[in-house]
C-alpha cells in the first residue's frame, strides 16, 4: 500500500473513530444526565471526562494504526492498544455494570456486571484477528524484502561482471580494436598497406582540350595487371605499382595517325 493511500485511511478512520467513540457517546451520556438525573452508576460524575479521554486514545491509536503499514510491529502494538482502550471505554460507559435507579421512595440497584465482562471478552477475543492479520502480513514483508534482496544481489553480480568485461577488454587486445586499414598484395608479392585515393587530376592542357573537342579523347595507359588507368606520363601504377609497358598507352578512340 501507497504512502498516500495509508495517510487517506489515517484520516478516514480519525474521523469515523471521533463519530463513533467521543461525539455520539457524549450527545448520548448529556440526554440520559439531563432527563434522567436518578439514574447514577460509579463514574456518573466524571463521565464526559471519562469518554472524552478513552475515546480520544481510541482516535488516536486507530489512526496510527492505520497509518503504519501491515506485518510491522508498530501496527500490531497501536491496534492491541485501540482494543484495550476500547474495553475501558465500554466497562465506564456502562458503569462497571452495576447502576442504581431512584424514584422517591423507590431504590433499584441493577447488576448486570457478568453481561459486561461476557461483552468484554467477546471484544478481546478480537485481538486474534490482529495477530492473525499481522502474521499474514508479515510473511508478506519478508517475501517482498527477500525479494528486494536478490534484485540487489543480482545488480551487484551484473555490474562486476560488466565491470570485470570492461577490464578485460582494456587490459587485453581484440579484433576490434586492431586497424581496419585495408591490405593488397602488390606486383612484387610484398603485403602492404593499401594507399590512399589518388589526388584528382590536373587540369587539362588547352592541346587536350582541342583533341576531345576533335573528337579524340585524351592519352592515357592501362595497367596490365590490375586494368586501372593512369596518366600518361605515370611509369607505375598507383594502385597496384605494376610498371608500365609500351602497350600500355591507350586512347578512347583510334587516332587518324593510327588508321
Amino acid at each position: 500500500m501507497k504512502t498516500k493511500s495509508r495517510l487517506s485511511d489515517a484520516v478516514w478512520t480519525a474521523f469515523t473513530e471521533a463519530i463513533r467513540f467521543v461525539i455520539v457517546p457524549l450527545v448520548l451520556v448529556d440526554l440520559v444526565t439531563k432527563n434522567y438525573p436518578q439514574l447514577t452508576t460509579a463514574f456518573m460524575p466524571n463521565i464526559k471526562e471519562y469518554v472524552m479521554f478513552f475515546g480520544g486514545m481510541i482516535v488516536a491509536a486507530s489512526t496510527l494504526e492505520a497509518m503504519n503499514k501491515p506485518g510491522t510491529f508498530r501496527r500490531l502494538l497501536f491496534g492491541l492498544s485501540a482494543l484495550a482502550f476500547i474495553c475501558m471505554w465500554l466497562f465506564v460507559i456502562f458503569g462497571g455494570g452495576i447502576s442504581e435507579f431512584t424514584y422517591g421512595l423507590y431504590h433499584v440497584r441493577f447488576d448486570m456486571s457478568k453481561i459486561v465482562y461476557i461483552m468484554l471478552v467477546g471484544l478481546s477475543l478480537k485481538s486474534l484477528l490482529v495477530f492473525d492479520t499481522f502474521s499474514v502480513s508479515r510473511q508478506g514483508l519478508k517475501d517482498e524484502a527477500r525479494e528486494r534482496h536478490l534484485g540487489r544481489e543480482r545488480e551487484k553480480r551484473e555490474t562486476a561482471v560488466a565491470k570485470r568485461a570492461a577490464r578485460e577488454s582494456a587490459a587485453s587486445p581484440s579484433f576490434s580494436s586492431l586497424s581496419k586499414v585495408k591490405y593488397q598484395v602488390t606486383a612484387d608479392e610484398m603485403v602492404g598497406f593499401e594507399p590512399p585515393p589518388p589526388p584528382p587530376p590536373p587540369p587539362e592542357p588547352t592541346q587536350t582540350k582541342a583533341r576531345t573537342l576533335a573528337g579524340e579523347q585524351p592519352r592515357y595507359k592501362t595497367c596490365p595487371v590490375c586494368g586501372e588507368r593512369s596518366p600518361a606520363k605515370d611509369y607505375v601504377c598507383q594502385n597496384c605499382g605494376a610498371w608500365f609497358s609500351k602497350d600500355s598507352f591507350r586512347f578512347s578512340r583510334e587516332s587518324p595517325k593510327n588508321r
